[in-house]
């Protein structure tokens, strides 16, 4: 078998989009989770920003045979922000992922200056509603007491919790203080993008306990990145394969449908020198951690 296609067997991605979803997407969740296990995944995450996941993918697992199908829910103003309620309601739904805020988040607002991602990728709204910024400070510029007891119930879950787009200094805050409460599975999201960590940061990161995570996405023209692939390569030398791991954010409109983009972000990274052996760590054993599969 080709290599690309060896090392889809077993893979596992983090970060799906599909719908139903407030933004078109490609497919939805029954669809990318036949066409991952079509392709050879062993199972896949459903991400969505305005809603939890941890509950319809029940009737996803019902409808599709032969993968592993989660989910989890992300703390945007949809569910309250920082709402220690619907991370305990998500967790009883079989929550894997608790996502801090995503569009919501007072960083992606001061980058992007909307809730949005571009023109391609907009909340269309009748009425017109103002996203209030959601940071983990508070005004002495410590955590909040919610984060603490989001925190405190991943920790008691044992599930992952996952950065989302707030800025390194929150996420820095967020790992030290999850990493001391007990919480074993921490995720950075896509520093290359709207996070803006150097490769110092992330190393630093990856030393405090979490897995730094690197998208397919990024391969395609209408997200692009400051160096390209060549600097995601460059990234992921820097914190190491062990420390690594690669999803790929994929269900837009205008991008290939998951289980391809990550084959092809599989094969890129080979022609781009990275071994297999690290690549396996990267999409089958590390994601196989952070879901606690045997």
């Amino acid at each position: 078998m080709r290599e690309d296609l060896e090392l889809m067997q077993g893979a596992i991605d983090l970060h799906i989009h599909s719908s139903p979803s407030l933004f078109p997407r490609l497919v939805d969740h029954v669809e990318a989770a036949e066409g991952c296990r079509d392709m050879g995944l062993r199972a896949v995450v459903i991400k969505e920003h305005h809603a939890f996941t941890a509950d319809r993918v029940y009737f996803v697992r019902k409808l599709v045979e032969g993968i592993e199908v989660y989910g989890g829910v992300v703390l945007n103003n949809a569910v309250g922000g920082l709402n220690p309620f619907a991370v305990d309601a998500g967790i009883k739904l079989g929550a894997k992922v608790i996502w801090f805020p995503t569009l919501s988040a007072k960083n992606h607002l001061d980058q992007m200056g909307a809730p949005e991602f571009g023109k391609s990728m907009q909340q269309l709204n009748t009425v017109k509603i103002v996203e209030p910024g959601i940071t983990v400070f508070d005004e002495k510029g410590k955590l909040k007491d919610e984060v603490y007891t989001i925190i405190d119930l991943v920790a008691a879950a044992d599930i992952m919790l996952a950065t989302g787009h707030l800025s390194i200094p929150e996420a820095r805050e967020v790992i030290k203080a999850a990493k001391e409460r007990g919480v074993k599975r921490l995720y950075v999201n896509h520093p290359e993008y709207i996070i803006n960590g150097s490769i110092e940061e992330q190393k630093e990161l990856a030393a405090l306990g979490a897995y730094i995570e690197h998208l397919a996405i990024f391969m395609y023209p209408m997200w692009p990145i400051e160096g390209g692939i060549d600097h995601v390569v460059e990234m992921i030398k820097a914190v190491g394969p062990e420390r690594t791991i690669l999803a790929t954010d994929l269900g837009q409109v205008h991008n290939p449908p998951p289980a391809e983009g990550l084959r092809m972000y599989v094969r890129t990274m080979l022609e781009k020198g990275i071994p297999a052996e690290h690549l396996k760590q990267m999409v089958q054993d590390n994601p196989a951690f952070m879901l606690d599969l045997d």
